[in-house]
């Protein structure tokens, strides 16, 4: 799952990769579909899968959501040297998670309590 995540996806097979990785629960290649379909919308509708997206309209709301979000101002941008957990993406705090062999999977809450624990057994 997580190298189709953070290489597999593309205009031609994100549409048909977000429905296989909500049928299938596969939060992190569900992520990087919604991600890349919110960063190259234009193309991604253009698609043949896209129309199979409208199977779902729960996905259809969820995919509006992250492209309104996706369309406003972020505050402040995850650094990669950032220590504020709370205020990273998902994806950042994956790749965090990754970067540092650790389990990637679960909830927000469950990838900063991870990351927390590994920064105190590290002295960080």
């Amino acid at each position: 799952e997580a190298e189709l995540a953070s290489d597999g996806v593309n205009v031609e097979n994100a549409a048909e990769l977000i429905l296989f990785a909500d049928g299938t629960h596969c939060a992190m290649l569900k992520e990087a579909g919604i991600n890349f379909f919110v960063a190259n919308s234009e193309a991604v509708m253009e698609s043949a899968g896209c129309a199979d997206l409208t199977e779902s309209p729960d996905l259809l709301k969820e995919l509006l959501a992250a492209a309104l979000v996706g369309s406003k101002k972020r505050a402040a941008p995850s650094e990669p040297g950032d220590r504020d957990y709370k205020r990273m993406r998902v994806s950042t705090l994956r790749q965090q998670l990754d970067d540092k062999g650790l389990d990637v999977d679960g909830s927000k809450e469950m990838l900063i309590s991870r990351l927390e624990e590994a920064d105190t057994d590290s002295g960080e």
